[in-house]
């Protein structure tokens, strides 16, 4: 691997990144192959002001989008950062969950040995196609997907449960209603949902802190096996910055406590230490660079996530693309 060229004339001092150059070099070692590989990594990125944080994440969007790979915006002003499930519920929102049951679905018609058609994936369509009884496709093809879905330990409880659901409603065989689909959706979303359909499909739990990190891990492997690049979380933080509320009138979405700043560093945190877990998954999370320094709502208030993240030797001159933190266009005399 090689650090990528930095325009030095763009940047603030010469030592921090150029937006692109990063987003670039993110592509060419963790998209390209790292991550459909099933490699899975957090970064922290400093930016220099708002401006800065908006073209990384058009940077970064269009990035994912050349290699494949799904790309999730989740901003503090918008989703509470310091609770997993409201983090994971923001990510699922922006995914397409019928694509995942329509490639989970193609693959049991393949390992059943009855390829499906693109775009023709309902058991009536394929018996058709290949001139066999619907009723007896159906029960196969139920088998491969209990077995590649119910069986795959890899995966949380209540993703495969779900994901099951959704595929058995691609099928149209009448085992999933409609209205169930919409209630395993919703669900998945964070949506309120009537609960009659939901334990109709067998789901009876929550998902709340105890297993959304979960979820998220299995939302990568299931991007990754659907044939998807993986999924980059692209987690906007900025907000955590402002430590007093502006007046009611120019307020706008969510602030947040200093206790609730601590809670969203230990979310990253332990995002970190479960890296072993996020197959697929890249968390890029985003920082204005007052949190660089500051005691009170910055890094050096919650030592556990800055001692995993901070250099504690670096070249200011030098940019090292591959630490956990990195600092695209500040100032080197802020940070």
């Amino acid at each position: 691997m090689s650090a990528p060229a930095v325009s030095g004339a763009s940047v603030l001092g010469g030592g921090p990144l150029h937006v692109q150059d990063y987003a670039e070099f993110l592509r060419a070692e963790y998209l390209d192959g790292y991550l459909p590989a099933g490699g899975g990594s957090v970064k922290i990125t400093v930016v220099g002001d708002e401006d800065v944080a908006r073209r990384f994440h058009l940077a970064m969007a269009a990035t994912a989008e050349q290699a494949d790979v799904v790309h999730v915006h989740v901003r503090a002003q918008d989703a509470r950062v310091h609770m997993v499930d409201q983090v994971f519920f923001a990510a699922s929102a922006q995914v397409s969950w019928s694509e995942i049951a329509r490639g989970v679905l193609t693959a049991a018609y393949d390992s059943a040995g009855m390829p499906a058609e693109p775009g023709r994936l309902t058991v009536a369509e394929v018996a058709a196609h290949h001139d066999l009884d619907a009723r007896e496709l159906y029960r196969s093809v139920r088998r491969e997907l209990e077995r590649a879905v119910l069986d795959d330990s890899t995966l949380a409880r209540e993703m495969r449960r779900a994901v099951l659901r959704l595929a058995q409603a691609e099928m149209s065989g009448g085992d999933v209603s409609p209205a169930q689909a919409r209630a395993v959706l919703g669900w998945l979303r964070g949506e309120k949902v009537p609960v009659r359909e939901l334990r109709e499909a067998l789901i009876f739990g929550r998902i709340a802190r105890h297993n959304a990190r979960a979820m998220l891990c299995s939302l990568g492997r299931l991007l990754l096996r659907t044939g998807r690049g993986g999924l980059v979380l692209h987690l906007d933080l900025q907000r955590l910055a402002e430590g007093r509320r502006p007046p009611l009138e120019q307020r706008s979405g969510i602030y947040y406590s200093k206790a609730a700043v601590i809670d969203a560093y230990e979310l990253v945190r332990q995002l970190i230490d479960a890296t072993d877990e996020l197959a697929g998954v890249l968390v890029v999370a985003v920082v204005p660079g007052e949190l660089v320094t500051d005691e009170v709502r910055g890094l050096p208030a919650y030592s556990a996530l800055q001692l995993r993240v901070a250099d504690e030797v670096r070249d200011r001159r030098r940019p090292n693309p591959f630490a956990a933190m990195v600092r695209l266009e500040t100032r080197l005399e802020a940070l």
